[in-house]
């Protein structure tokens, strides 16, 4: 398990912000960035890029949760990551699109990684909001990070203790949360 390294994640971010470059690069970046993290929670354990066998869909990052004490206790053995490095909100089609996604893989959980967050209102549950609240409906839970929640974190232990706090949240609410 790589030590989580503060630096190579404002690296990776800052690489994923650039406009100078391309698209391509700065995905790359963005996915790099979120598998710095994962792979340094204790009890975790990452891929890149799986293809389902019918090559009609993409996990970006599949995470094997061996449940550790000082790690991801609460989530399941296993989950999905998809990381949206958007210069616009995430809309309600891609929410429903990873949702599919998540269930298609036989999992309950997964974590939408969306650059500048999701469309619509989480109050009203409008838009993006609505359709994570259909999935949880659904028994689909999924959880949302922005770039802002990425470039907060210090250690592994801030990761663990956000995707803990907005799982209790998806609960609470009904639907993501930013708080």
């Amino acid at each position: 398990m790589p030590n989580f390294d503060s630096s190579v994640l404002k690296s990776h971010l800052d690489c994923a912000s650039d406009p100078t470059n391309s698209t391509h690069v700065r995905g790359r970046a963005f996915e790099d960035a979120l598998e710095h993290i994962f792979a340094a929670v204790p009890g975790c354990d990452v891929q890149r890029n799986s293809l389902n066998r019918f090559r009609s869909e993409e996990v970006d990052i599949s995470v094997m949760n061996f449940r550790e004490n000082n790690g991801l206790r609460a989530l399941p053995e296993i989950f999905l990551v998809e990381c949206k490095n958007w210069s616009d909100p995430v809309d309600s089609a891609t929410v429903n699109e990873f949702a599919s996604k998540i269930r298609h893989r036989g999992c309950t959980l997964g974590i939408l990684v969306a650059a500048n967050g999701v469309t619509g209102n989480p109050y009203e549950k409008t838009a993006a909001y609505q359709s994570a609240a259909l999935a949880l409906v659904e028994r689909t839970r999924m959880l949302l990070l922005t770039t802002a929640d990425l470039a907060a974190l210090a250690s592994s232990q801030d990761i663990v203790s956000l995707l803990h706090r907005r799982l209790l949240d998806l609960i609470a609410a009904g639907t993501f949360t930013l708080g």
